[in-house]
């Protein structure tokens, strides 16, 4: 069976509950983490829209052990200098990583 491409297919199989089960854990994971809160819509702002992406996780015997579900940004909709200034992405370098972890020991 087929991973579905869209939230409306997900829903419209015989699995939906699973995949409704999947993209609840996935919001409550964001109030959790406090990654995601409920705004009013700015006024003349355009707003990003989201996907969701469904993957079965299978085990080593190929039974379904797993549905996970993530909810994802459109960010290629937005236009650098008009919808944003700044790209931020933190990232380690793995000598930095290995600095600390002697620092550590």
């Amino acid at each position: 069976m087929n991973d579905p491409i869209t939230y409306e297919e997900a829903m419209s199989r015989s699995d939906a509950t699973h995949w409704k089960r999947a993209c609840t854990e996935e919001m409550e994971e964001f109030v959790q983490q406090k990654i995601f809160s409920s705004v009013p819509t700015p006024i003349g702002q355009k707003i990003v829209g989201c996907k969701w992406v469904f993957k079965t996780k299978l085990d080593e015997e190929g039974q379904i052990e797993r549905y996970k579900a993530r909810l994802v940004a459109q960010g290629f909709s937005q236009i650098p200098g008009v919808d944003f200034n700044k790209t931020f992405a933190p990232v380690t370098r793995h000598q930095t990583f290995w600095t600390l972890l002697a620092l550590a020991n």
